[in-house]
């Protein structure tokens, strides 16, 4: 995978998303976070972690982040 860059914010919710280590345990975790935190900046945050995840999950490889 290349290098993206992403603010620290989604940075953290991916971290937290790497948990999961199937798409169903990702989707649970996701709409968990979404509850607990309802600002808009953290749940654009908390999306574009959750597509980082997925991809990490389907590709099998983790991905390459800059902050």
């Amino acid at each position: 995978m290349h290098t993206q860059k992403f603010d620290e914010i989604t940075f953290s919710y991916l971290l937290k998303l790497r948990r999961a280590k199937t798409l169903t345990t990702l989707e649970t975790m996701t709409l968990a976070l979404e509850r607990d935190h309802p600002l808009a900046s953290e749940q654009e945050a908390i999306a574009a972690a959750w597509v980082l995840r997925e991809k990490e999950i389907n590709s099998g490889m983790l991905s390459n982040l800059v902050v």
